[in-house]
Order: C-alpha cells, then structure tokens, then sequence
C-alpha cells in the first residue's frame, strides 16, 4: 500500500524530530548552552509536556475549563522563567523520571483487583476475545512493562543524584528510546515462544489499538489461573 505525500510528509517530521530532540535536549543541558542561551534547555524540556498537556485538555470534556488551566499553568510557568532557567537540569530530571513513573502508575493501576490489565485491554481492540493463555500472558506483559517504566525512572534518578550531568543526559537523551525499542522486540520474541499460534500484527497496529481501548469483553477471563 502507497503512502500519500501528506502521510510521507507528516511521517518525515515525526522521524525528524525523534531524531532531533534529544540532540537538542543533550545540547541544551551543557555547560556552553547553559551560559550562552540558558532559554533553550527550558523551552526543550517544557513543550512536550505542554503539547501533552493542550492534547489532552482538547479532548477532555471539559474542554474550555481544562485549556484555560493549560493557560495559567504557562503563565506560571513564564512567571518563574529566570528561576526555572537556572535550574534547568532539574527540570529535565522531573520530565523524564516523572514521565515514566506516571507511565509505570498507569500500567500498574490497571493490574489491580477488579481491574483489565492495560494490555489485555489493548490485545482485544486487537484481537476480539481472548482466551484464558492470551489473557494470561498479556497480564505479565503488562507487569513486565510496570517494572519496564518504574526502572527507568529509578536508574534516572541514581544517574542523576550519583553522576555526572553529562551521564544522565546520555541516558535520558539516546538511551531511553532504544531500551524501549528494545522492550518490544524483547516481549515480541518471548510472544512467538510462547504463543506462537496467535495472528502476527505490527507495532503500528498495537499503537492504533491503544488509541481505542474498550472495556474488557465479558466472559473473558482476565486472571492468571
């Protein structure tokens, strides 16, 4: 299937800046950058979080209420610049060890009593009804990825507290993504061991089926036996 130039296009930028922040982000947090353009380490480090944020404030219910919170966050945010921009290596710290501690917390909420494991959820937007095996493995995967996030966040932290700044920006900048990478071919590959029945589907497929997680399917047992 042929991609459309809007599609090839939009899917360039995105490669290009995959590639391209985090040797912005590296850039920013040495001591030449710090000096020269102090602004840049924190414009880098705040406007993922931002853009996350008005995404999500868009499509909230309560569109208007949560916008006009993203817009005093920003003026708080502009309002403290000078302090922010002196600390910016603390910033970059709570970004990134921050980021997957949330992620950790909302893999492993899901894990709870009473609750579908995220990726049980995902596999039947992707695969309808699960059986008891799938359902099974996809609750360890889930586990696997908790722990996956949590320890980011803590070899983040020991980096940060214990090493120099340098070793930490190399880890969260060019190391982060390729153990994430290395995550799913990891979990791929123990997935062909173990069910090596199961229809074969791409990332990308995993990636729409989280955009439209439904609900558990009832009858469906989501419990390890």
């Amino acid at each position: 299937m042929s991609l459309t130039p809007a599609c090839a296009a939009r899917r360039t930028l995105i490669a290009a800046g995959v590639i391209a922040y985090p040797v912005l982000a590296y850039y920013s947090t040495t001591p030449e950058a710090v000096n020269t353009v102090p602004a840049l380490g924190l414009t880098i480090s705040l406007t993922p979080v931002l853009a996350l944020l008005t995404w999500l404030a868009w499509r909230s219910p309560r569109r208007v209420a949560m916008l006009a919170l993203c817009v005093a966050v920003g003026c708080l945010l502009w309002r403290y610049r000078d302090t922010l921009e002196g600390n910016v290596g603390w910033v970059y710290f709570i970004q990134h060890a921050g980021t997957y501690v949330l992620l950790g917390a909302v893999f492993g909420m899901t894990l709870m009593r009473g609750r579908h494991p995220l990726c049980t959820r995902c596999a039947q937007a992707l695969r309808g009804h699960l059986s008891p095996e799938v359902a099974r493995y996809t609750r360890y995967v889930t586990l696997a990825w908790t722990l996956f996030f949590l320890g980011i966040s803590l070899m983040s932290t020991l980096l940060f507290f214990f090493c120099s700044m340098d070793v930490w920006s190399v880890f969260a900048n060019f190391l982060t993504l390729p153990l994430m990478a290395l995550m799913f071919v990891a979990e791929h590959l123990v997935r062909l061991r173990k069910l090596p029945y199961l229809e074969r589907h791409t990332i990308m497929d995993s990636i729409r089926a989280f955009r439209n997680i439904p609900e558990a399917s009832p009858g469906v047992s989501l419990r390890p036996r």
